[in-house]
């Protein structure tokens, strides 16, 4: 690796540490005791649609038998529902509800003011980078998942 690279790493590494710290420091703000992947289970939903449980638990980043006890829970909250996949009966979809969408919606909100108080100092140039930064992190990840 050239020393560009390795700084790149270091910063990577950072990154990571620093977003599980926000994580947290956002779970403890809003007394949050739903775990991380429910959440993101939630949000794959809404972003890609219905999806067969596997398919959810690669979106994930979990093991099958790890998606399928949250979807359980999810499918006992109402938040998900459980439907034939019409291309295979054999097979089925999951499928976010009104009710899951409202609670995602309501928990990015209850993070989202946890975690603004931390940043509402920012200059207009910081908030630009920040941002930035996102755009940056989201596009290069998505091209990963690819």
């Amino acid at each position: 690796m050239s020393n560009d690279e390795d700084e790149v790493a270091r910063l990577l590494v950072r990154l990571i540490n620093i977003s599980n710290r926000l994580g947290r420091y956002a779970a403890h703000a809003t007394g949050e005791r739903t775990s991380p992947a429910t959440w993101r289970a939630l949000s794959v939903l809404q972003e890609k649609g219905p999806l067969r449980l596997g398919v959810l638990a690669e979106n994930c980043r979990v093991r099958q038998p790890t998606m399928t006890a949250i979807v359980e829970s999810l499918l006992s909250s109402g938040y998900v529902l459980r439907r034939p996949d019409p291309d295979d009966r054999r097979a089925q979809l999951h499928e976010l509800t009104a009710a899951g969408e409202a609670a995602l919606e309501d928990w990015r909100s209850r993070v989202g003011a946890a975690l603004t108080p931390l940043f509402d100092d920012l200059t207009e140039d910081e908030h630009a980078l920040l941002s930035d930064s996102v755009r940056l992190l989201d596009g290069r990840l998505r091209r990963g998942e690819a």
